[in-house]
């Protein structure tokens, strides 16, 4: 049986662990060619891995070069890698300021223009190339001491209006959209739990019980949820859907 992504070649960017593996998982389960990148290195058995440094143009080059060679499109691009930088601003320096900009919105910045020819290619309306964007809620709602991730992700969403405008004003077939994570448990997430419980901001004898109630749900959500996000938007289901944030957050936003 043919998946919802049969035929399509994407790129996950950041997806050797968390919500990036779980969204390359996915779309490979889909049917989808997916191409894995990421500082660290991965193999995931068919060669389409690379090690990229997404503040990199020598890096964004080469991955589009490795993909024309071997695949000869692209059909779905999700910039998914990301830092975080906890500090008050009396405390975060600029360089620190700089670092997480560079990778959460440079980054995807790099990605669109790089493979913005190669995404239009053979796109058509009703099977449009697709640009998703990974943000966060922090780009909707504030946190204490994120001043530098959750500036990036209100940019990240904006800029995915943006693009979503300009393509459909030049008749581009390429959709953008982002997608707004809440609580999800990764790796990078249990850091900033482990944190807070040290902080005594949460309870530390059931420091997750804590967690999960802060949303409507009460429970938090697991990379699978933000993947099968993912797979919708990079889908031809989704064919009407662009500019969109979409929130997938257990009801966090809605409080």
């Amino acid at each position: 049986m043919a998946g919802r992504l049969a035929g399509k070649v994407a790129l996950v960017t950041g997806s050797s662990r968390g919500i990036g593996k779980g969204i390359a998982d996915a779309m490979a389960e889909e049917g989808a060619k997916v191409w894995r990148s990421d500082i660290v290195p991965i193999e995931n058995g068919d060669g389409r891995c690379l090690l990229q440094d997404v503040t990199s143009m020598d890096d964004w080059l080469a991955l589009r070069d490795a993909i024309k060679d071997r695949d000869g499109t692209l059909d779905v691009l999700v910039n998914n890698a990301g830092i975080e930088l906890r500090a008050s601003l009396k405390d975060i320096t600029l360089e620190g300021w700089r670092k997480v900009q560079a990778v959460n919105i440079d980054g995807p910045f790099m990605g669109c223009q790089v493979f913005e020819d190669m995404l239009a290619e053979g796109s058509t309306k009703d099977s449009s190339a697709s640009v998703v964007n990974i943000s966060s809620v922090a780009g909707l709602v504030i946190f204490p001491d994120q001043h530098a991730y959750s500036t990036s992700k209100a940019a990240i969403r904006h800029f995915s209006k943006s693009l979503a405008i300009e393509w459909a004003a030049h008749g581009q077939p390429i959709r953008a959209n982002s997608i707004h994570p809440g609580i999800i448990k990764t790796d990078m997430m249990q850091e900033v739990v482990d944190e807070w419980a040290e902080t005594g901001l949460i309870n530390q004898d059931n420091p997750w019980g804590d967690i999960d109630a802060m949303t409507p749900a009460n429970m938090h959500g697991d990379p699978r949820d933000i993947a099968m996000g993912a797979v919708y938007l990079a889908s031809d289901e989704a064919r009407f859907v662009t500019g969109v944030e979409l929130v997938i957050d257990g009801g966090y936003c809605v409080r």
